[in-house]
């Protein structure tokens, strides 16, 4: 690499950004990162990062695999050596506290906290094949490459046409699809994200592709605006901790009568999951975190009184009456690019399961005319030599 600093100053950047802006960016601990960083890179990070790219990718595959690679590691390694003597720089600057409650605090910020890359991990299930109705056609993953003989059909897939530009599903409450079998049977999904990728593929030639798909229930008095999402934010916490402890400002009977009188977007994507779609701070980051990790609203939360659920599991609440709410995780439809290279995932997504009961409860809250099934579903593509996606709408 030609400039060891820049490399590392990106690394730090790319990997520790989040954290170190979290933890109110102290005085000099980045350039200390970025020190320790750049003494790792000619013996230890390229080395090993080398043969590690050999060994996972065949040696000629430009994509970087899922995995741990030693540039992650070693800026990770940097930050927690170079934080570890934090309390004695401030020490030495003439700022003294109380020790315990400093180390307590900046290692809340800075840690590389793995709790939602693992309740997601528990969350995962074999894709399901709940979806709207009127999104049926979506179950075909990825169909423009499925395999040689299927590279002449029609993109977008053949039914993007019925949803193009709709904004809210017609029907209401009824759009919503049900679980058919299986431990949730009857459970309502009122929230879905799935995004639909392939590579570009060589022969024969075709570019990149994305199809995303986003369901969210909502709240509204008139049509939401085109081209919006339906999905707000919210804290992936809400899954570990009870909602009173979270600062939210909110009591049950608030809760229910925001939900009830204001226009309100009640299915969520967390601050956990690695695909930015709503302009909202990423505040975890690390290995093994999936592209969506939905959440229901806060107000929802407070308004049906759940608590996350006990023992170990992955995102579920539940009541007096037992799991209450889930979000399921998938991913998998490999595909190549057409060069014998290993697959990767064309398909990765996320839904919100909902109780037939609370689900009941919640739509008598908002009120039959005020219940919205919102969508959301676009495509884009780019050509080979182009990283960047195109939106074809």
């Amino acid at each position: 690499m030609n400039n060891p600093r820049e490399f590392a100053t990106h690394l730090v950047d790319h990997y520790l950004g989040a954290r170190l802006d979290a933890a109110g960016s102290p005085a000099g601990l980045r350039e200390a990162v970025i020190d320790l960083v750049v003494e790792a890179l000619p013996d230890h990070i390229e080395t090993l990062m080398s043969t590690q790219l050999e060994l996972l990718t065949n040696g000629r595959r430009s994509q970087l695999p899922d995995a741990y690679l030693a540039d992650h590691a070693a800026a990770e390694d940097a930050l927690q050596h170079a934080a570890a003597g934090l309390r004695g720089a401030f020490a030495q600057a003439g700022h003294l506290g109380n020790a315990q409650h400093f180390e307590r605090g900046a290692a809340a910020r800075l840690r590389d906290d793995p709790r939602a890359a693992l309740r997601a991990e528990l969350a995962r299930v074999p894709r399901p094949l709940t979806r709207p109705e009127a999104l049926m056609w979506s179950l075909d993953p990825a169909p423009w490459f499925s395999d040689s003989h299927q590279a002449d059909k029609p993109w977008p897939p053949h039914g993007f046409a019925s949803v193009a530009g709709l904004r809210s599903l017609p029907g209401g409450a009824v759009a919503f699809a049900r679980v058919d079998d299986g431990p949730h049977a009857g459970w309502v999904q009122i929230g879905l994200f799935e995004r639909q990728r392939t590579p570009a593929r060589r022969y024969p030639d075709q570019p990149a592709r994305q199809l995303q798909i986003v369901v969210g229930l909502e709240a509204l008095n008139e049509d939401p605006p085109p081209g919006t999402l339906p999905a707000s934010r919210a804290p992936w916490q809400l899954w570990a901790s009870p909602w009173r402890r979270l600062g939210l400002g909110l009591t049950t009977e608030s809760a229910a009568e925001h939900i009830s009188t204001t226009n309100h977007v009640l299915t969520a994507l967390t601050d956990a999951g690695t695909t930015g779609l709503i302009d909202a701070p990423r505040t975890l980051s690390g290995l093994g975190l999936p592209p969506y990790i939905l959440a229901p609203a806060a107000s929802v939360v407070a308004t049906l009184g759940l608590e996350p659920t006990e023992g170990i599991c992955g995102f579920s609440l539940s009541d007096a009456s037992g799991e209450a709410l889930i979000c399921r995780q998938w991913h998998g439809h490999l595909v190549h690019d057409g060069n014998y290279e290993p697959l990767v995932p064309a398909v990765a997504g996320a839904d919100l399961l909902i109780r037939p009961d609370l689900f009941t409860r919640l739509h008598d809250t908002i009120g039959a005319a005020r219940c919205r099934a919102g969508v959301n579903v676009h495509h884009m593509s780019a050509d080979e030599d182009d990283d960047t996606l195109h939106d074809e709408d």
